[in-house]
């Protein structure tokens, strides 16, 4: 629920209201510029760039970025609209390479791009997402120097956080300190490029807050998916329940329950190594999830998302405008609205 310590709305359904209205009239400019930003030739090169694009999305983190300069005090006429497009253009080079690594066959119940077009396309309409994404941010003359270093900053973290994400998959020594940086970079890192482009767009006021923030925010939205495709109903989370478990991902459930491998039974190791090796099957996701249930993991990673999500609106005190504030505290409960 939207705090009345933080947020002091007169009539919290009616700012509820309203702010959803001023959100999606983001949304709406985005897709708008995201259209006009690529190119029609070479169709080759460009129209992988236009497929997964078209594919959908809710643009989360380019909203975050209209959310963060208005509350960083842009006025009407300041354009934070190329800022935006250059982080939902690197998240979409992300998912691209991702699936590649991941030989991923869908996304969003299509075909993932590099086996609709190719893996050669679909390297290469990666690639020149980051050239279009710079292309975008050379339209700020104001803090063009900040909005490259964080743009930069951005790209290289969230290229480590993968790698690191890949070097897990083959050992079974993560630590929770391990993971935690992981997704600092894999995850966070983006919302943090979304909210601090945002606050330069505007005129370089209020970054770190809404740094701190949007690194809360994106923490606690990571663990939240690590948590749901164990628990979640298939249709409401739109992805295979337990596919983490089949895959052997390094979550936060995996990572917390593996501390606790010396007091399980030898079944439960079995299953935890199975798991560990890549070698678990359909009929090990209901094991691992009562196994993780009555070990406390699920408990526990319910907490931690509370605690990642109150840091995140702690930050926000430093946010002057009552309503910005308001705004944003409403996106974070969106992002983590899915039942948990």
């Amino acid at each position: 629920m939207i705090s009345d310590s933080i947020v002091e709305p007169r009539h919290l359904e009616i700012e509820r209201a309203s702010i959803a209205a001023a959100a999606e009239q983001m949304r709406q400019q985005i897709e708008r510029a995201l259209v006009l930003s690529v190119p029609k030739l070479p169709a080759s090169l460009y129209d992988p760039v236009r497929y997964i694009l078209d594919a959908g999305g809710k643009r989360v983190r380019p909203v975050l970025t209209g959310l963060a300069a208005k509350a960083a005090g842009a006025g009407p006429n300041t354009s934070w609209i190329s800022a935006a497009i250059a982080v939902e253009l690197l998240h979409t080079f992300t998912l691209i390479h991702d699936d590649i690594m991941d030989k991923a066959e869908s996304r969003r119940g299509k075909p993932t791009v590099h086996i609709a077009f190719g893996s050669d396309a679909a390297i290469l309409s990666g690639d020149v997402m980051i050239a279009l994404a710079l292309e975008s941010l050379s339209h700020h003359a104001e803090h063009s120097h900040e909005l490259l270093e964080e743009f930069s900053l951005g790209f290289k973290r969230v290229c480590e956080g993968q790698a690191f994400d890949k070097e897990f998959e083959t050992r079974h020594d993560i630590s929770m300190d391990d993971y935690h940086q992981m997704i600092l970079l894999k995850t966070s890192s983006i919302f943090e490029l979304a909210a601090t482009l945002g606050a330069y767009a505007a005129g370089g006021r209020i970054v770190e807050p809404l740094r701190q923030f949007a690194r809360h925010t994106g923490l606690a939205f990571q663990m939240l998916d690590d948590l749901l495709d164990l628990t979640a109903d298939h249709a409401a989370f739109g992805k295979t329940i337990g596919g983490d478990v089949l895959e052997g991902k390094r979550t936060f459930l995996f990572v917390e329950a593996m501390g606790q491998y010396a007091k399980m039974t030898s079944g439960d190791r079995a299953l935890m190594d199975r798991i560990a090796a890549h070698q678990s099957k359909l009929d090990d996701v209901p094991l691992a999830r009562e196994l993780f249930d009555r070990l406390g993991v699920l408990q526990t990673t319910r907490a931690m998302i509370q605690k990642e999500t109150e840091l995140a609106q702690l930050a926000l005190q430093r946010v002057p405008n009552p309503r910005d504030r308001a705004a944003l505290v409403a996106f974070s409960e969106y992002l983590l609205g899915r039942s948990i």
